[in-house]
């Protein structure tokens, strides 16, 4: 953990503030909004950043691993409020062995326990509009993991959702405009006609300010939306017009989202797939703001979100860059060097259960679903071997780290075995980490370095293990659904004795 450049001190009044995620666009904006009234330490996970930060920003960088709970902990250290704007779409290992909603649960849930760590008054979070309509209840549900996680250890929590948020540089802003910048030609699927409601950066950042330092009045969650409302081909129609092109559209009736996301990809090629797939699966519902005292605070200056995006499309196209691309190439360079692996997977936790408990399960169960090759056992200390039967090598040896480690999270660090680098795992681990309030434990790799080559490690012991963590994810949800039963006829019996 680094600090690079540090804001002058202005006096004992100002308040600290931690923006977690501020490398983006939308951090950037707000680390400038705010930088005149809060001292903000700007906390990102791109070491470079930290290390060449941007020279007009008076903020303090800070380079944390955010999958680390002690680090995030010593980021927020003597702040008073805590903006959470993380989104999990950059690539953190040479190889992600992960769903982006799983990476974002387990930062969210480190965010959330150092913000009750260090007495934080308030936390602030960004996150989209609810869909509206028909809409599955696994999409919902998915979107709301990370806010009930923010807010479960007690700090008060101000949401704003907010939809496709208008502002230079934006991952999004400029996967749509590539649309009709590459190519005559724009397809346009029958069931993206779902109605949208943009908003400009500028009214972001009002609301953001209204709401910072005001926990009481604005707990919960609140929408905000720009003054107009349009649908996926008048988006693309604006923004074509804004850009003087004059694409075909062409209506598709049966385009698949699978393909229709292929389509936008060939268009974007260098955009996370994973936010790809997110703006596909959101094109099936409408999102707009409901009515609230936020949305009518900034319904009083609303700005048209052609308007905002019309002085940087009409001039240098360089204004449109994403504050971190010029370090991304660096960043990307640091990870092939690194040849480092994070795998993360949600495992559903049984009632009356732990990360203690998922820990010495998974061990006992890895043992019988690999033999006879393989053996697990474990040390005094609670540490484990895995080693090859019958010949005592052994293949990874994970030591329990007690300083980390409680009965909702055992932490183990990858300290040696035959399948670990010695050279370059330096920071090796493996966790289970409840989440959610004890329905799920994650179960992650962070920061393994293997020793062998690394295409041979794809093309044999990441698969490997690929595939014995989604055998052991399918074992523990039979688990939980057997014991369900046996946990309610306790609970029963429990509350007949008091009776």
């Amino acid at each position: 953990m680094k600090d690079a450049t540090s804001a002058e001190n202005q006096g004992s009044e100002r308040k600290r503030l931690v923006i977690a995620g501020a490398s983006g666009s939308i951090g950037t904006a707000l680390c400038r909004h705010l930088a005149e009234e809060y001292d903000i330490v700007a906390v990102t996970h791109l070491e470079e950043r930290a290390k060449i930060p941007l020279p007009d920003l008076p903020v303090t960088w800070r380079h944390c691993d955010l999958f680390s709970r002690s680090e995030m902990a010593a980021a927020l250290a003597d702040a008073d409020y805590g903006i959470y704007l993380v989104h999990a779409r950059l690539p953190s290992a040479r190889l992600d062995q992960a769903q982006f909603e799983d990476m974002e649960l387990i930062i969210a849930d480190n965010f959330a326990r150092a913000a009750k760590l260090n007495g934080l008054k308030q936390l602030l979070c960004l996150r989209g509009l609810q869909p509206t309509g028909e809409v599955p209840p696994n999409v919902v549900r998915r979107r709301d993991e990370v806010v009930e996680t923010l807010g479960a250890y007690g700090t008060p929590l101000s949401v704003i959702r907010a939809g496709l948020v208008v502002v230079p540089g934006s991952t999004l802003v400029n996967l749509i405009a590539s649309q009709v910048l590459r190519g005559r030609l724009v397809l346009m699927p029958e069931w993206a006609m779902s109605r949208k409601q943009p908003v400009a950066i500028g009214d972001l950042l009002r609301a953001v300010s209204h709401c910072l330092g005001r926990p009481e009045e604005f707990a919960g969650s609140f929408d905000i939306g720009g003054p107009e409302i349009l649908d996926w081909r008048q988006l693309l129609e604006a923004i074509a017009d804004l850009l003087d092109r004059k694409p075909v559209f062409l209506a598709m009736k049966r385009l698949p989202p699978r393909v229709y996301q292929w389509w936008l990809r060939r268009r974007s090629p260098r955009t996370h797939p994973a936010t790809i797939r997110v703006l596909v699966r959101d094109l099936h519902f409408d999102s707009l703001a409901k009515d609230n005292p936020l949305q009518r605070f900034i319904d009083e200056n609303a700005v048209d979100c052609r308007d905002a995006i019309r002085p940087y499309l009409s001039g240098d196209r360089k204004r449109l860059a994403n504050p971190r691309s010029q370090i991304l190439s660096v960043y990307e360079e640091q990870l092939r060097e690194a040849r480092s692996v994070r795998s993360i997977q949600r495992i559903d936790l049984p009632r009356d259960r732990n990360a203690k408990w998922m820990a010495e399960t998974y061990f006992h169960w890895l043992e019988r679903f690999i033999w006879p090759f393989v053996s697990c056992s474990s040390d005094n200390d609670g540490s484990y071997r895995v080693r090859i039967r019958g010949l005592g090598i052994t293949l990874l040896r994970l030591s329990l780290q007690p300083d980390h480690s409680d009965p909702e999270r055992r932490m183990y660090f990858i300290t040696g075995g035959v399948l670990a680098s010695g050279r370059r795992n330096v920071k090796g681990r493996m966790e289970f980490h409840d989440v959610l309030a004890g329905r799920y434990t994650i179960v992650a790799i962070h920061d393994f370095a293997p020793s062998l080559p690394w295409n041979f490690y794809q093309a044999t012991q990441a698969t490997a293990h690929g595939l014995v963590m989604r055998a052991f994810q399918r074992y523990m949800a039979r688990m939980a659904r057997k014991l369900q039963p046996l946990f309610e006829s306790e609970q029963e019996a429990s509350r007949g004795k008091r009776e």
